[in-house]
């Protein structure tokens, strides 16, 4: 059955059940960090390699050849080069919103568990209040670096959770691609990620077309693989109503290959923007709870139907 494209599609029915018992996490990407107005990841490559000729390291030449390269590339030679020089690449420079969005603000006021692939921190969850406490929590708990990721961290809402590093910890910061592949050789990161999707319903946000090697390439090191019985991983992406026929295809190769059911939305309206809408319906209709409470909910309910 064809799947239309609409502007704002409707949420699935286990996106919504397992917010309501505490297994919600939200996967986001550099496609978020855009609308705020911070660069795609050619576009940090780009500043990366501008600031290297500001500093005189590389010259206008060296650089109009070294931005041909694909920004995985760009972003390694400029962080070698920048070592070589005895300095480090600085990149929290451009890591800060320049414009105002709903698109943050939204995706906070959801609650859920968040994991990212970036590096700012525009994700910052509005904390739950337990039942039990009479104050939340005053700040957001972001974990990053090997060491520190954590299935467990997974079952408390609110945490951020940054995959490839956090600019106020620079020595986590997933920048070269020797670093992003020795990354996801390391078995701790493999388990996380398989935990992640074997136990929770996975929402990925902001990963349009041209990100698609990221995340496959995470897919792939957590060994998903499609499942028959349960539809836990999702993919908004935006498309224009004439690309329906991509769609479809791309939706049965998402869901052949990774178990991913691909959530398409309508961009002719609003472009890129058109996001910001869809997470704002979204975001009103999605009550996250902590799986304490909820496994709270299920003894009390257990004790009534024993009277």
């Amino acid at each position: 059955m064809t799947d239309n494209l609409e502007t704002l599609p409707p949420i699935p029915e286990e996106i919504l059940e397992a917010a309501k018992d505490g297994r919600l996490v939200l996967f986001v990407g550099a496609g978020a960090s855009m609308m705020v107005g911070m660069p795609s990841w050619p576009g940090l490559a780009s500043a990366a390699l501008n600031s290297l000729v500001e500093q005189g390291y590389i010259d206008y030449a060296e650089f109009d050849q070294l931005k041909t390269l694909d920004p995985k590339k760009q972003l390694s030679i400029a962080d070698f080069i920048a070592k070589g020089q005895g300095n480090r690449l600085e990149l929290t420079q451009y890591l800060k919103a320049r414009r105002t969005s709903s698109i943050y603000p939204n995706i906070n006021s959801i609650q859920a568990t968040c994991v990212t692939t970036n590096y700012d921190h525009e994700l910052s969850p509005l904390p739950l209040e337990e039942a039990s406490e009479k104050e939340t929590k005053a700040s957001v708990e972001r974990k990053s670096g090997v060491d520190n990721l954590q299935a467990a961290d997974l079952k408390v809402p609110g945490t951020v959770i940054h995959l490839h590093g956090d600019m106020d910890n620079h020595d986590t910061m997933i920048v070269t691609t020797r670093d992003y592949l020795a990354h996801y050789d390391e078995p701790k990161v493999q388990h996380f990620l398989s935990e992640l999707f074997k136990d929770y319903v996975v929402v990925f946000i902001g990963y349009g077309l041209e990100e698609s090697e990221i995340l496959e390439h995470i897919l792939r090191r957590s060994g998903v693989e499609e499942s028959v019985t349960e539809r836990q991983r999702f993919l908004l992406q935006p498309f224009f109503k004439n690309q329906q026929s991509l769609y479809e295809r791309l939706k049965v190769y998402h869901q052949k290959s990774f178990g991913v059911h691909l959530i398409g939305y309508a961009r002719d309206e609003k472009d890129y923007q058109q996001l910001e809408d869809v997470i704002e319906l979204w975001a009103s209709k999605l009550t996250v709870r902590p799986p304490a409470l909820v496994g709270d909910i299920e003894m009390m309910d257990r004790i009534l139907n024993d009277d």
